[in-house]
């Protein structure tokens, strides 16, 4: 598998980052497991239609948000683009609730915006040249108003610790009832999802990084060890140690991107 991973150097409104992945021949299949959180996705084929075993989308699709690990099957010889949307996304780009694509997928064709994007894909060599002109065709867009509050939480949690919504809410300065009341439509989960799926995230990344269970309950303020495995196996459907080794299986098929930058 070849992964490129193209970053804008200035922060792009809508796009987080683009991906190109493309398999090294034509035997090539490839299982993607897709961790809760992530990014909504607009996901374009390229060279081949159908690419997704279990989704019947043509030319690719557009994912929403996941609470739940899922499991995707892509063709032998795949090749696909992902535009990578901010958490937002949704909402901005297509006014959608984006709540309703919780756990879903829906067809690229079903919105004119992403088939023009098809069209300038089309036929095209996939390098800088390209990723520029979509993300400049992209700010011709219309775009729908994502709040102030949703944007402000997003960017906060990044580095902040995590506490309660309560707490991260008040110390932002954010009206907690305002911030409930938009972030599901806007980014498909909800607040408290969202910090705790951030939290599952960080203490996977410890994982890989330490054994020391005991230090990890300590570090994120869980009660015993079989407090974190419960809470864990909630959002990755398997123990810590379980899930390290399945990952460890999957290993070949992530290997270090190659990072380019616009």
């Amino acid at each position: 598998m070849q992964v490129k991973i193209f970053k804008f150097k200035t922060p792009h409104p809508l796009v987080e980052e683009v991906r190109e992945i493309k398999a090294d021949c034509s035997s090539d299949a490839l299982t993607h497991i897709v961790p809760p959180l992530g990014y909504p996705e607009i996901i374009f084929y390229v060279g081949h239609l159908n690419q997704i075993k279990n989704v019947n989308c043509r030319n690719g699709l557009v994912k929403g948000q996941y609470n739940t690990v899922q499991k995707i099957d892509f063709i032998p010889n795949y090749h696909f683009l992902s535009i990578v949307l901010k958490p937002y996304g949704l909402k901005q780009l297509f006014g959608l609730n984006a709540f309703e694509l919780l756990n879903a997928v829906i067809d690229v064709e079903a919105h004119e915006a992403c088939n023009s994007l098809v069209a300038n894909i089309k036929d095209q060599p996939i390098d800088s040249s390209l990723i520029l002109q979509l993300a400049q065709h992209m700010l011709e867009f219309p775009t729908y108003a994502v709040s102030e509050v949703t944007k402000a939480f997003i960017q906060a949690v990044k580095t902040a610790p995590l506490d309660t919504i309560k707490n991260s809410a008040k110390d932002l300065g954010l009206g907690l009832r305002t911030l409930q009341r938009n972030f599901k439509n806007e980014v498909g989960l909800t607040p408290s999802e969202y910090l705790r799926i951030i939290r599952i995230n960080r203490i996977e990344r410890r994982l890989e990084e330490t054994s020391d269970m005991f230090e990890i309950i300590a570090d994120f303020d869980f009660t015993d060890q079989s407090h974190l495995v419960k809470e864990f196996k909630q959002w990755r459907n398997h123990a810590p140690k379980a899930f390290l080794r399945q990952k460890l299986l999957l290993s070949d098929q992530l290997p270090a991107p190659e990072y380019i930058y616009l």
